[in-house]
């Protein structure tokens, strides 16, 4: 199996792809070989370049929290500096953006989640 040639849907946007590879491999963990089965379906709905272009906007969303840590302890103690200030801020954004992910998440029917999360360009259920 190959992936498709020419898109089914042209035009769709990085977040739209990654929404569909999400849902598409959340189908495949029912499987016996969840794997081999999420590759299939991913072949099945997408050109090779989605399946790139909707990996990378996955990918742009995880937060390094290793590197931060990293850069927080070459700084150390010193909070004077506008770097340890920056470091602290970005620390406590990701701290909400998760926050609120885990509420897009855990919403259920209770809000429009789709309508939230692409207010923030999330994609529902993404996160491991």
């Amino acid at each position: 199996m190959t992936f498709l040639q020419e898109s089914s849907n042209p035009g769709r946007t990085d977040w739209e792809l990654a929404r569909l590879a999400v849902h598409l491999r959340g189908y495949a963990k029912y499987a016996d070989a969840p794997e081999t089965d999420a590759a299939q379906r991913l072949e099945e709905a997408f050109t090779q370049d989605e399946v790139r272009r909707a990996d990378a906007f996955l990918e742009a969303g995880y937060q390094d929290a290793d590197r931060l840590a990293a850069i927080a302890a070459r700084l150390g103690n010193d909070a004077a500096t506008d770097e340890a200030w920056l470091v602290q801020q970005l620390a406590t954004a990701w701290m909400r953006l998760d926050e609120l992910r885990d509420r897009i998440d855990d919403g259920g029917s209770l809000m429009a989640n789709t309508h939230v999360a692409s207010a923030i360009d999330y994609v529902r259920g993404s996160r491991p």
